[in-house]
């Protein structure tokens, strides 16, 4: 394990943020980053999804906003979930935040959070996919909500009916995970979040790597350029 992201001294913990449309392999990245570097990953996606589950007013309307209008949510909602995140996680690791600031009105917010947890922002890192690619992976992602595995139609799944050829159980996608969803996320991707990478690129934070690789050859340009920090 690479020591470059840990606390060295007086040195801060150090704090990533992963960019990238639907379908750019950021929360693969994310996993390949916290082995290779002890950063704990911190999935907003999951985390905002888990609280829209609930059986709760907060959590309908939040479900209605994800699920159904497919919309950002509202920043504010955004900070709290990070500040939770961070402090579960504790002052002393470093993180890498996979799905936020996704709008350029969230980066006080996130910033306030990281810098509020005792973290520095190192780099944020861009995976760049054009729509069509896209499209063409998330429509192919399944789930086992039995044992959990993830699939892919036509390497793991031969077609859309096909069992869980772990455990035999029925494999579902994600709500939002055909194509009409994707392409609206994508294009809340390109307008909304489009600007947070123009602010982190003119402020000389940004990394930007081709999301069209293999997820190694990928995650080691990454590794790469956090190593020459």
């Amino acid at each position: 394990m690479n020591g470059n992201v840990h606390n060295d001294g007086a040195a801060k913990p150090v704090a990533y943020i992963l960019l990238g449309p639907p379908g750019s392999g950021k929360s693969t990245q994310a996993d390949l980053f916290g082995r290779e570097f002890g950063a704990v990953h911190v999935d907003m996606g999951a985390a905002l999804r888990a609280a829209a589950g609930e059986a709760t007013p907060f959590g309908e309307a939040l479900s209605e906003i994800i699920n159904t209008r497919r919309e950002l949510v509202p920043d504010g909602i955004v900070r709290a979930i990070l500040e939770n995140e961070l402090r579960r996680i504790g002052p002393s690791r470093p993180v890498v935040i996979d799905g936020a600031p996704r709008r350029e009105s969230q980066i006080p917010s996130v910033m306030s959070a990281i810098v509020g947890s005792g973290r520095e922002l190192r780099k944020a890192i861009l995976i760049d996919l054009s729509e069509e690619d896209a499209v063409e992976r998330i429509s192919r992602r399944y789930s086992c909500g039995v044992c959990g595995r993830k699939l892919i139609l036509g390497a793991d799944l031969p077609t859309r009916g096909s069992a869980c050829p772990s455990c035999g159980s029925p494999v579902s996608q994600r709500a939002d995970d055909t194509e009409e969803g994707v392409r609206k996320r994508y294009r809340i991707f390109r307008d909304e979040t489009m600007p947070v990478i123009d602010d982190f690129e003119k402020n000389g934070i940004l990394l930007r790597v081709p999301g069209d690789r293999s997820a190694e050859e990928i995650f080691g340009m990454i590794a790469s350029a956090v190593r020459r920090k």
